[in-house]
């Protein structure tokens, strides 16, 4: 036995009224009224089967809210990692120093230049301690490229970071030029760190006898806290022990800023 004409009528407007209601919680490009209407004008003028036809309406209307909360979750779940990767990120960058140089600087130069600058003070210079000769020459130029990158000039900044404060300070500054020579830091960091990752692992390769023994800072010719932090860096390490720390922390920066993939090409 068929719907009679009144609990046609009533399921009509309650369909009218699903689809209104709906469109307001979930939008009218999901939920389009107009066209539901649309298609009960024609089964009307065309004396199609009624009841059929708004049974049918009434399972599509659970269909596309079924396909609205599955779109809907996915979107939400994906938002939800990419939200904690970045949140992960963030907090894999806080445990390294930061130098708020300008209150515009992005979070993350000013992590890594904290980063760069304790690396260079405090770690780099062990190992002019143990290299002599051509390993020294090298030595030379990776610390040119620290002071450049990281080391302050007294009460300024190092000039590379100078040179990006330059273009925070400028009045009609863009955001896209901001964000472009942060990137170029970061990738410039990162090409220095893997350079004294290769070099590093280069001298873990080689045999020197006095590597061997403990290090030792007579020949560390610094003073002052500088000295004494460095010292309670690498208490109780052989020379490779301490070649060793080096390589493992130009590792963990390069790894927690996600800077792998920037590798200076080689031909």
């Amino acid at each position: 036995m068929g719907l009679s004409k009144k609990e046609i009528e009533l399921l009509i407007n309650k369909i009218r009224n699903k689809y209104n209601d709906s469109a307001k919680n979930y939008g009218s490009n999901w939920f389009d009224i107009e066209a539901f209407e649309q298609r009960l004008r024609m089964t009307l003028d065309n004396k199609m089967n009624l009841e059929g036809f708004l049974l049918a309406e009434v399972a599509n209307l659970e269909k596309i809210k079924e396909t609205y909360d599955n779109k809907y979750k996915k979107e939400t779940s994906f938002s939800d990692i990419v939200e904690k990767r970045m949140e992960e990120n963030s907090e894999r960058i806080k445990k390294y120093p930061e130098i708020r140089f300008h209150p515009l600087a992005h979070y993350e130069i000013c992590h890594l230049y904290g980063a760069m600058r304790e690396f260079a003070l405090y770690y780099f210079p062990v190992l002019w301690m143990l290299l002599t000769g051509d390993l020294k020459e090298r030595l030379i130029r990776l610390e040119d490229e620290f002071s450049y990158l990281a080391i302050p000039r007294g009460k300024m900044e190092s000039k590379r970071i100078d040179d990006h404060l330059l273009i925070l300070l400028r009045s009609n500054k863009k955001d896209i030029e901001v964000e472009k020579d942060k990137n170029e830091y970061l990738k410039e960091s990162a090409f220095l760190l893997h350079k004294v990752i290769d070099f590093t692992k280069e001298l873990l390769n080689k045999r020197f006898p006095q590597w061997e023994k403990p290090l030792t800072f007579e020949k560390l010719y610094i003073e002052g806290e500088k000295k004494r932090t460095i010292s309670k860096i690498f208490p109780n390490v052989t020379g490779y022990g301490a070649i060793l720390k080096i390589n493992h922390l130009a590792l963990q920066i390069i790894d927690d800023f996600r800077l792998s993939a920037f590798r200076e090409k080689t031909f």
